[in-house]
């Protein structure tokens, strides 16, 4: 068999609307390949035994529903590739809107920066790297914090970013110029609505507040301003429709809004408010 043979024979029984590409870049890890070496190989027949087998595993993972992320154990968020596991939420592009706005409004200045469910570290991590930034990143799950863990010695920023075993804010951790939060924002009723892949593999806690889907928001916003230093920022992502709820819930704490920044789809995502 070519490689082009095994690539074909199971791009023949994806289900529909899955990426081609999800064969190629499983092809690529079961025989530690580059994407390079992949398309040189395409017409070379298939030697390696082993890596056919952990092919076939994989694919069979993904025919099970399993995201490509877990499958690789990795993310690309930002440009970096991050660890991850069905401890911590997959990494989103919606996401890096929030890490966008956070380098923005840092800087080149200093800064403590406060990450409420770190997850993988993602938000924490890229802020880190790309300001001056120190970050206290806050997770209350322990295999998530694990994860964390590694994400941070892996980038190598054992010195700026700070994991914390805890929910929602530190109990002594001084005042911040900047809290940053991807929080859970799914209702139970929208939990039931996703597609099975999500609904048995990503981490339940990570998606779903309660039988609202803001009830994590309300809380971070609550306890936010106790946490921030005078005229330092707020950045949370919000689901679709809380735009109304989140504003209600500033006005309550005293925080001003500042600023929204919709996605890709013009959906109202990260709001920015200021003590």
């Amino acid at each position: 068999m070519l490689y082009s043979e095994l690539f074909a024979a199971h791009l023949e029984q994806l289900q529909p609307g899955e990426l081609s590409t999800a064969v190629e870049v499983l092809i690529e890890k079961a025989f530690a390949i580059s994407r390079t070496q992949f398309w040189i190989r395409k017409n070379q027949p298939v030697r390696d035994a082993a890596g056919v087998r952990r092919f076939r595993r994989y694919f069979a993972r993904l025919q099970a529903q399993e995201p490509l992320a877990y499958i690789l154990k990795e993310k690309e968020f930002f440009g970096e590739p991050f660890i991850v596991s069905p401890a911590v939420l997959i990494p989103r592009p919606e996401t890096e809107l929030l890490v966008e706005k956070a380098l923005v409004l840092l800087g080149k200045k200093p800064a403590r920066v406060l990450d409420i469910g770190a997850g993988s570290g993602c938000i924490s991590i890229v802020v880190a790297l790309k300001s001056s930034a120190s970050v206290t990143a806050l997770e209350a799950s322990g295999p998530a914090l694990r994860v964390l863990k590694k994400n941070i010695a892996r980038f190598g920023l054992l010195e700026k970013v700070i994991p914390l075993h805890g929910d929602i804010f530190p109990k002594k951790n001084g005042l911040f110029d900047l809290i940053a939060a991807n929080p859970p924002y799914l209702s139970e009723k929208e939990w039931r609505g996703l597609p099975p892949g999500i609904r048995r593999f990503e981490p339940r806690s990570a998606l779903v507040a309660g039988r609202t889907g803001t009830e994590m928001l309300e809380k971070i916003i609550a306890g936010a301003a106790g946490h921030l230093r005078p005229g330092a920022h707020l950045l949370l992502e919000i689901g679709h429709g809380q735009l109304r709820a989140a504003r209600v819930f500033l006005k309550r704490s005293g925080l001003q809004e500042m600023e929204l920044v919709r996605d890709y789809g013009g959906i109202a995502r990260v709001i920015v408010a200021c003590r």
